[in-house]
């Protein structure tokens, strides 16, 4: 069983987001992607506002992620797909899980402190 490096999303900064990181002397760049369909997005008129959240996956609310591996031609797209919490997925060299994802509305192409939360992790 591979142990896992937690994956540095951090949600405040909103979604789509992505960020670079170096893991086993090699480069790779991190992409995530929230898609939630407008009719089952939260109220946001109710108390909790923006800090309304969606537990990903649901019906019509998914998250994408995308995994580049930089190298001399730019950069060789490992992964991009929705992803499912717990299962455990191959990009190459890597593998990559997605404990849990709790997406607020206000991180929707927003960036704030929401409560927002994505759990992932990356292993070799």
């Amino acid at each position: 069983m591979s142990t896992f490096l937690r994956l540095p999303v951090n949600p405040d900064e909103g979604f789509p987001q992505s960020f670079r990181l170096v893991f086993g002397n090699r480069s790779y760049v991190f992409g995530l992607a929230v898609h939630i369909a407008e009719e089952v997005l939260p109220d946001a008129t109710t108390p909790e506002g923006l800090a309304a959240a969606v537990t990903l996956p649901a019906p019509g609310a998914y998250l994408v992620m995308t995994v580049i591996r930089d190298d001399v031609t730019g950069g060789t797209v490992l992964l991009r797909r929705k992803v499912i919490p717990g299962l455990v997925y191959r990009a190459g060299e890597l593998a990559l899980v997605v404990r849990s994802a709790r997406i607020a509305i206000g991180n929707l192409h927003g960036a704030g402190a929401y409560r927002s939360e994505v759990v992932a992790g990356v292993a070799g």
